[in-house]
């Protein structure tokens, strides 16, 4: 099996439920129409310039993956141990992190009902969309 580093040049196409990818490998080899392996439950879509690893298990780029798709630039860093993290190319970030959840972003929309247990506490205003006045 070959591997090598594998550089996003932004160009990812979806087709039959499956992502292919193109790029350069670490010999400025071009690659287009790579087969991205993804982790179930989780869809992404690597920027330019996210780095992946580019496998050929028989050692034919006829027959090549990719995995990974890691940005360095978008990565948010000092995660302890055990943390994780999702996030995006516009600084939008989820992060669990021991007993706590934060949640990044200019809006967060939420959709459906909510039940609060325990106390909710704003620092900005709240606006009451029906129009009763919180009734």
């Amino acid at each position: 099996m070959i591997g090598r580093r594998f550089e996003f040049d932004g160009r990812n196409e979806e087709r039959g439920g499956q992502q292919f990818v193109s790029g350069r490998g670490a010999y400025r080899d071009g690659h287009t129409g790579i087969h991205r392996i993804e982790t179930f439950g989780l869809a992404t879509s690597p920027p330019k310039g996210a780095k992946g690893l580019l496998i050929s298990p028989n050692g034919n780029p006829d027959e090549a993956y990719v995995l990974g798709g890691e940005h360095p630039q978008h990565r948010p860093g000092n995660l302890p141990a055990g943390g994780t993290a999702l996030y995006d190319g516009s600084g939008n970030i989820i992060s669990l992190v021991g007993a706590k959840i934060r949640l990044v972003a200019p809006l967060f929309e939420f959709v459906g009902n909510m039940t609060v247990q325990g106390n909710v506490t704003v620092s900005g205003s709240v606006t009451d969309g029906d129009g009763n006045n919180g009734a």
